[in-house]
């Protein structure tokens, strides 16, 4: 698995950025709303130490680093988002809750490729 750079963001966080933008009279122009970068690398060893019961990726392959997009236009409206341990606490939960997890106990779990933008 290559060690890209994820950007997560809550989807909760996502409709606060959007309602934020729609208020701020002083908005304008395009917003990202990218929270929190972080390698594969990096998800994998957070997950292992927050969920050990799952298997994970052991062979993650060193790629070249890409410029991050920001969030800072947003942050400087004044937007705020959940610490990344809440969101995959509470994402895991909820896969947990719908069963989407019951069987995967044990199992090596791979991260979905990334996006090509071509």
């Amino acid at each position: 698995m290559p060690d890209f750079v994820w950007h997560i963001v809550d989807v909760r966080d996502l409709a606060d950025a959007l309602l934020l933008v729609y208020e701020k009279p002083e908005s304008s122009g395009r917003y990202i709303c990218a929270a929190h970068p972080i390698s594969s690398r990096e998800l994998v060893d957070l997950l292992k130490g927050m969920y050990p019961n799952y298997g994970y990726q052991k062979n993650i392959v060193d790629v070249p680093p890409s410029a991050p997009p920001t969030s800072e236009k947003l942050k400087k409206l004044g937007w705020k988002c959940r610490p990344l341990e809440e969101t995959l606490t509470d994402a895991v939960e909820c896969y947990r809750e719908a069963g989407l997890l019951d069987e995967l106990e044990g199992h090596t779990l791979h991260l979905p490729p990334p996006f090509k933008v071509t």
